[in-house]
């Protein structure tokens, strides 16, 4: 009965890595996209409050002057968000390759 629950933990142990690994990429993956997403939240009410600001037509013109500094801003963003989802990418399939070759390394030779 022993030997019976060795062989089941031998083999569970792997499943369990890899489950742990999967459950802390998804935790991580929302919390980029959640700060990402508050990011952009925060600066299009910022936006809608500059918005509505504007009463005259010198004040139309200040507005539309400041959105060349917001659409690059926002370009900047988009860029770094996307340098960071592949860093992001490349460091996860870096651990997925680890894992994946320490589970079998253990499941054969153990």
């Amino acid at each position: 009965m022993n030997e019976s629950f060795a062989l089941l933990a031998k083999w569970f142990a792997p499943w369990q890595r890899t489950n742990q690994f999967l459950t802390e990429r998804v935790e991580q993956w929302s919390a980029m996209q959640m700060d990402s997403l508050k990011a952009y939240v925060d600066l299009g009410v910022a936006q809608i409050k500059v918005a509505l600001k504007v009463t005259d037509p010198h004040s139309l013109h200040e507005f539309t002057d400041s959105q060349f500094a917001v659409l690059s801003f926002v370009g900047h963003r988009v860029m770094d968000d996307g340098r960071l989802l592949a860093e992001w990418s490349a460091a996860g399939y870096r651990q997925a390759d680890r894992l994946a070759r320490q589970n079998l390394l253990e499941l054969l030779f153990k």
